[in-house]
């Protein structure tokens, strides 16, 4: 690959890739703290991850979270009104379940009506109707 080699390159590219990975901030952020286009700060990094697989993903690691576990019951060791909102939202979840099955079966059984009767039931949507 073919790297052009200008003064700005020389001058900012070490820092540009040392604020992003190791320091975390943002491509826009850079172009503050540096006098770098963020198109010019956003290909150098696309450069260095593209040429160093192994070290741009290590170098990104630190800042990578887990996601948040989604407990499927309610915790013992919370105040009684945590505890209430999640048996509310096991309930509410449990009512929208069988909400879902309920229309299924409404558009199951409008299906069979229009090929038994062969006439359509579902109005077309739009103004010619």
């Amino acid at each position: 690959m073919f790297i052009y080699r200008t003064t700005l390159r020389d001058q900012y590219y070490e820092k540009a890739i040392d604020l992003y990975y190791k320091e975390g901030y943002s491509v826009r952020r850079i172009a503050q703290i540096i006098p770098v286009s963020k198109s010019g700060i956003a290909r150098w990094i696309a450069n260095f991850a593209e040429d160093n697989p192994h070290k741009a993903p290590i170098m990104k690691k630190r800042f990578i979270q887990p996601a948040p576990q989604i407990e499927q019951g309610p915790r013992t060791d919370l105040p009684e009104d945590v505890k209430a909102l999640q048996e509310e939202v096991l309930r509410l979840k449990k009512e929208l379940k069988q909400e879902k099955m309920r229309a299924d079966a409404y558009d199951m059984m409008i299906d069979l009506a229009e090929d038994a009767f062969k006439i359509p039931i579902r109005k077309k949507s739009g103004a010619e109707q």
